[in-house]
């Protein structure tokens, strides 16, 4: 009985052993991972600019469901908005290199405006691509959304105004700023 007792007796002891060795040491993979652990965070996704589209995704907290909704809408307008304005400064900088202009500097500086007024006024009718919303833990509310406006829309609105403007009108040439719009364009699409 106490070579039985004995024999159980070994065989737990290893099994415990076996079973602290394989769960309780440390693992080689946290130290090269650095904790990092990835977050899926919704409609980012559908938050990528291409060649056709300006994207960008934003969230927003709060106590109340529509304030939430409307602080994601106005941070994804923000970086439309900002990503938008930056292609068009670099279209208009390609732009300005390549034609010959008198005073190029002051015609950027009229062009640059003129786009910003453009793009305001044009991102008030953005399209969502994607919305969702839930409740945390401590009552608040997080909604997350995507928001896309067309390249198009913002190239015509570019063109539209410029067709007013009888001073940018003598300097710019359509077809070159078409070019260099979906160049800029095709370089977003590739980022992403």
């Amino acid at each position: 009985m106490k070579m039985k007792l004995t024999g159980l007796l070994s065989v737990t002891m290893m099994f415990a052993v076996v079973t602290f060795m394989s769960c309780g040491g440390p693992k080689e993979t946290a130290k090269t991972d650095s904790g990092f652990q990835e977050v899926d965070i919704p409609c980012q996704e559908k938050g990528y600019s291409d060649s056709e589209y300006f994207r960008a995704a934003g969230n927003g907290d709060s106590r109340n469901l529509a304030t939430s909704k409307d602080k994601a809408m106005m941070n994804a307008k923000t970086r439309l908005a900002g990503l938008i304005n930056s292609t068009i400064k670099s279209v208009t900088e390609q732009y300005t290199n390549e034609i010959d202009v008198g005073d190029a500097m002051e015609f950027e500086q009229s062009f640059e405006q003129m786009a910003r007024d453009v793009v305001n006024q044009k991102l008030v009718e953005v399209a969502v691509t994607c919305e969702k919303t839930g409740q945390l833990d401590n009552g608040n509310y997080r909604t997350y959304l995507a928001i896309q406006v067309k390249k198009d829309y913002i190239y015509n609105g570019i063109d539209e105004k410029i067709s007013k403007d009888k001073k940018l009108q003598l300097k710019y040439d359509r077809m070159k700023f078409k070019e260099k719009f979906d160049e800029e364009m095709d370089k977003l699409e590739r980022q992403n």
